[in-house]
């Protein structure tokens, strides 16, 4: 018989955008396509795409659009896309550039 490992390795937490929870948690389920979405809130079919793919954040705007065409509140949307930003952002890239003008840590 061969020994097992146990060993486990940490890996980061796996992140959705909120274009992901968008098309996984709203328009898959409800069987809604993008092109009916985006002609709901009066937008175009590109911008609601690139929100999807991750390559678009959702603006104050677009998160009232979207709760109103999903029964949601703006909020929902606007702290799905706040929360997101924060983990994804690593502010340790700003450390080299940013000179500190007051002697107060930075929260996070």
């Amino acid at each position: 018989m061969m020994p097992t490992s146990t060993t486990t390795t940490e890996r980061p937490p796996i992140l959705s955008t909120p274009g992901e929870i968008l098309k996984e948690e709203f328009l898959d389920p409800l069987g809604i396509t993008v092109y009916r979405l985006a002609k709901a809130m009066g937008v175009g079919e590109t911008g609601v795409s690139e929100i999807i793919n991750g390559r678009r954040r959702i603006s104050t705007a677009m998160a009232y659009r979207l709760a109103y065409a999903l029964g949601t509140t703006a909020m929902f949307w606007m702290n799905l896309q706040t929360d997101y930003d924060a983990k994804s952002f690593d502010p340790s890239e700003l450390q080299n550039t940013v000179k500190p003008l007051i002697n107060a840590p930075a929260s996070q």
